[in-house]
């Protein structure tokens, strides 16, 4: 190419081979708590762009990207399984790392399982409907044994999230079964207070 061209070409993007690489991950494909690099072995130039390909061997596949940082001091084989003569021995091992890992999620994810929701006796609440002064609602609760005043369906639900109850709204009713008599008795005193007035003020007249 020199000969053709009459210029040096640059060797600046040449690398060692085998030498230890990391790939940079875009910020779409990960979250905070991820790295931001994968680490693999050099193992050539891309093909049809600039840039380099990587091994990744623990994808088991060869990316290609120019988004690539090269450490030339380190043998990327040494460095990610160490002193070995074999390369095939070398994936077994690596293979037996990744395996134990799993095995050790899968612990974590089994000791970390939540328990199992705790029954509920309603026959140890009690629900109470209580008649409105200045209206003909009534308002219903439920009173559990830790005596808190639970309003509504939703309240229930939250009770039973926080103390591992099983939660089931067929056994809550918050519809009154009784009509508010205290208003209607109010309104007939008024109404009879109303009748004698008018009955006086009649006589006063004649």
């Amino acid at each position: 190419m020199e000969i053709w061209s009459g210029h040096k070409p640059s060797i600046r993007h040449c690398r060692t081979f085998g030498s230890l690489a990391y790939v940079y991950v875009p910020i779409v494909n990960r979250n905070k708590l991820q790295p931001k690099a994968k680490i693999g072995i050099l193992v050539g130039y891309a093909v049809n762009r600039r840039g380099y390909r990587v091994w990744l061997p623990k994808e088991r596949k060869v990316v290609e990207s120019i988004h690539v940082k090269i450490d030339e001091t380190k043998n990327g084989v040494k460095t990610l399984f160490g002193k070995v003569k074999h390369y095939d021995y070398a994936i077994y091992q690596l293979d037996q790392n990744l395996n134990n890992d799993s095995d050790c999620r899968a612990k974590d994810e089994k000791s970390s399982s939540p328990k199992p929701l705790s029954s509920l006796d309603i026959s140890t609440w009690i629900r109470l409907e209580k008649p409105r002064k200045k209206s003909k609602r009534i308002d219903v609760y439920y009173y559990p044994p830790s005596k808190e005043r639970l309003r509504s369906i939703n309240d229930v639900k939250i009770y039973c999230e926080r103390n591992k109850l099983e939660f089931d709204p067929n056994q809550f009713n918050f519809k009154p079964t009784t009509t508010n008599t205290r208003l209607e008795e109010k309104t007939e005193c008024d109404n009879e207070t109303s009748s004698d007035s008018v009955d006086e003020a009649s006589l006063d007249c004649k």
